[in-house]
């Protein structure tokens, strides 16, 4: 799912899960309206965040997520 905003100064756009193209170019010029002061131009803006539930701290889990489909190569 696609998320937008602005956290501490910093502005981000992403989630994009293949589509980057076409809505990257899209949500650039939107993200640039933002920060210009026009803070409606982002269509996301009111979408929460939502975490992984029972995740907390660093992220610790992608090296296993990794090996896991590096396994799953391995055996197709």
């Amino acid at each position: 799912m696609v998320h937008a905003g602005e956290q501490d100064g910093l502005f981000y756009s992403l989630g994009y899960s293949g589509h980057g193209v076409q809505m990257a170019t899209h949500m650039g010029k939107q993200m640039a309206d933002c920060m210009n002061g026009t803070p409606t131009a982002n269509p996301w803006r009111e979408l929460p965040f939502r975490r992984i539930p029972g995740h907390f701290g660093p992220p610790w889990f992608p090296p296993f997520a990794g090996g896991y489909y590096k396994f799953k190569d391995l055996i197709k």
